[in-house]
């Protein structure tokens, strides 16, 4: 079956297209709504412009696809194969995509607010400019991605693997990072306030001018990380809270951290000297070996610290 013959029975009120052959096809500009096309093989196939909103794609083969600045709003593509497929300027708002191979896929300037992108991979994938506003990518491969600019506010990226991907510049305002991957990611200038970070891996991340305004980061591990450069000038009331993280050589020297809650935090060998950790809560902290000299620790609670090896405020050496 070709192009010209799916439009036809299409427009006799048939809908029911699944299983067969559209490889290298053209459906440019065409009103396909509700139409299922799923199993179907697409292959370097042209569906640029048209609207697929409501259609099932669910399995289809959509490698090396154009679908350019299409509609499919709350389209089916579930375990459709997406690898090299261009999906710029596409509207797909709602739709589910979870569990589809977009490797080496091309996301740029779509919109994909609210898509479900659960198990979904997209290592490599161009997600420049992309709208991913309350998406869901719990468990997702990001691995690798383009995500700069991205507006990803309210996202859920639990367990999601976003090692070495580039967040340069994203709107990330409380988007969910629970237990996700970010070692060795770009995260430069990244606007990450009220952002949950419990048990997210950020080795090796590079967090330059990125804003942490209230974010949470329980049990997280940002071992090698330089926290200095960041933007932790919080509101008075606002509290950036790092229980029982992994801070372990760790490079915070002059990090503004008032008010902050470092309590159970494994903080050996950090170097905290000149960092603001006014009423700061320290409660069974590990602060083996640590640097504090010179740092500001005036009304913090220090109950139960383990300071063995530390260099104080006044550079002396605890016992």
């Amino acid at each position: 079956m070709n192009a010209d013959e799916v439009l036809r029975l299409y427009d006799q009120g048939q809908r029911d297209f699944s299983q067969i052959d559209l490889s290298k096809e053209d459906l440019i500009q065409e009103n396909l709504t509700q139409i299922n096309l799923s199993r179907v093989d697409l292959n370097w196939a042209n569906l640029s412009g048209s609207d697929f909103s409501g259609a099932n794609l669910s399995r289809s083969d959509l490698v090396h696809t154009r679908i350019i600045s299409a509609k499919l709003i709350g389209a089916n593509l579930s375990y459709a194969d997406l690898t090299y497929a261009d999906l710029s300027w596409a509207n797909l708002n709602g739709a589910n995509l979870s569990r589809v191979d977009l490797s080496y896929g091309n996301l740029n300037k779509s919109s994909l607010a609210n898509a479900n992108f659960s198990y979904a991979k997209l290592n490599n994938c161009n997600l420049t400019g992309a709208n991913f506003a309350g998406a869901n990518f719990t468990r997702a491969d990001l691995s690798g991605a383009d995500l700069s600019g991205v507006n990803l506010t309210g996202a859920d990226l639990t367990r999601a693997d976003l090692s070495g991907a580039n967040l340069l510049g994203c709107d990330l305002t409380e988007t969910n990072f629970r237990r996700a991957d970010l070692s060795g990611s770009q995260l430069r200038n990244a606007d990450l306030s009220e952002a949950i970070l419990q048990g997210v891996n950020l080795e090796k991340a590079n967090l330059r001018g990125a804003n942490f305004t209230g974010a949470i980061l329980r049990n997280t591990h940002i071992n090698q990380v330089k926290l200095s450069e960041l933007n932790l000038k919080l509101p008075s009331k606002t509290k950036v809270i790092f229980f029982g993280a992994n801070l372990r050589e760790s490079n915070l020297e002059r990090a503004i951290l008032k008010n902050s809650i470092l309590s159970y935090a494994i903080l050996e060998k950090a170097n905290l000297e000149e960092t603001c950790l006014h009423r700061s809560n320290m409660i069974e902290a590990y602060l083996t070996s640590a640097d504090l000299r010179g740092a500001n620790l005036r009304n913090s609670a220090l109950n139960g610290v383990n300071l063995t090896g530390t260099t104080m405020a006044d550079g002396s050496i605890h016992p």
